[in-house]
């Protein structure tokens, strides 16, 4: 096999393979194959940095190619134009559509062999962020010196880049005139359901206004109440089955898009396909730290000759050291905000070491 780029390289092209097999490696132990014809990949991270006007955007995954394959470059300001034409733009965004399933069964099954304690790190380094993002809030109203220091110096850790990574990801959100879908938008009454979990779906929605509820198993698991959030976008994509169930918890006004509209939806909005790719993207981004620092979890335990107790996690030692610090700062300035912050942190804390020790 020959490399095409990994990961850390600047992402400044697309490729298309002209025919063979793709391989993508997220870490050494987690690997998987796209096989085809005319596939264009790598233009995930160029989509992104287009959107987010950025000149630099970094790969998040190694790719390699069989030695015999035939790849073209497709230079980033040809893929900026071409996205906009139906029939690439949806073969781009099916592509990525198809490498974020494929990596969110990878992310489910390497989940499932983690332990009570590689669990309770992975909370623990959640729970860091959280922290540091409920500073960062309070930091927009009170700019005191103590706080941005304080939140800059443990911003600047590795656990808060893991737990950047085991964070819930971004919803995905497409901001579309209401006016232009017109045709395909319906008010919804209180409770009716969108979708159900195992059914299968070739539908999208877009949530407009009004408040969703999302379930798993008839366990509620999230709130959608986002003007502009996109559902099921892989359900239209792929024609894959639902994962969730998602009703109205208010009256709600939904745009509902399937198969027989795409083409119609997209020539009348142009960065239709580059929306949904870059949101894709953003997500086949997200799984891949998920994954890697997932894998360290679990290294780290395989190379451990016995398990360890939780309080000798890194992790879990990195938010007691926080904790303390804020100990500190809670004594020498007494703020009630930061009680109540401090109170909350030890009880989740506690919480997590109470279920999975």
């Amino acid at each position: 096999m020959r490399k095409i780029y990994e990961v850390m390289d600047i992402a400044d092209t697309a490729y298309i393979l002209r025919q063979g097999k793709l391989t993508f490696e997220i870490s050494p132990e987690d690997k998987y194959h796209v096989e085809g014809k005319d596939i264009i990949f790598g233009a995930e991270e160029p989509l992104i940095a287009y959107k987010a006007d950025r000149e630099d955007y970094f790969r998040f995954q190694t790719v390699y190619v069989d030695d015999e394959a035939s790849v073209d470059k497709i230079p980033s300001q040809n893929l900026y134009k071409v996205i906009l034409v139906y029939n690439v733009g949806y073969t781009i965004t099916k592509n990525i559509a198809r490498c974020l399933e494929i990596t969110n069964k990878i992310y489910i099954n390497k989940e499932k062999n983690l332990s009570g304690i590689e669990i309770a790190s992975k909370e623990y380094a959640r729970l860091y962020v959280e922290v540091i993002d409920e500073l960062k809030n309070i930091y927009q109203k009170i700019r005191t010196a103590w706080l941005k220091q304080l939140i800059d110096r443990y911003t600047n850790s590795l656990v808060y880049t893991k737990g950047l990574a085991f964070r819930r990801g971004a919803k995905s959100s497409l901001k579309m005139s209401v006016e232009e879908l017109k045709d395909y938008t319906a008010d919804l009454r209180q409770g009716s359901i969108l979708c159900e979990e195992n059914d299968e779906g070739n539908q999208m929605f877009i949530l407009n206004r009004g408040n969703l509820e999302v379930s798993i198993g008839g366990k509620k698991v999230a709130d959608i109440n986002e003007s502009g959030t996109v559902i099921g976008e892989m359900a239209l994509l792929l024609g894959e089955r639902r994962t969730a169930t998602i009703k109205t918890v208010t009256d709600c006004n939904i745009t509902i898009l399937k198969p027989e509209n795409l083409k119609e939806v997209a020539q009348n909005t142009p960065d239709f396909f580059l929306n949904i790719a870059v949101n894709l993207g953003k997500r086949l981004e997200h799984n891949c730290s998920l994954i890697r620092e997932t894998e360290d979890l679990l290294s780290e335990s395989k190379d451990q000759e016995r398990p360890l107790p939780p309080k000798e996690r890194t992790n879990y030692k990195a938010i007691l050291a926080f904790a303390r610090e804020l100990e500190r700062y809670d004594l020498k300035y007494k703020n009630e905000w930061l009680a109540a912050l401090l109170n909350k942190t030890k009880n989740r804390i506690n919480e997590v070491r109470d279920l999975w020790k």
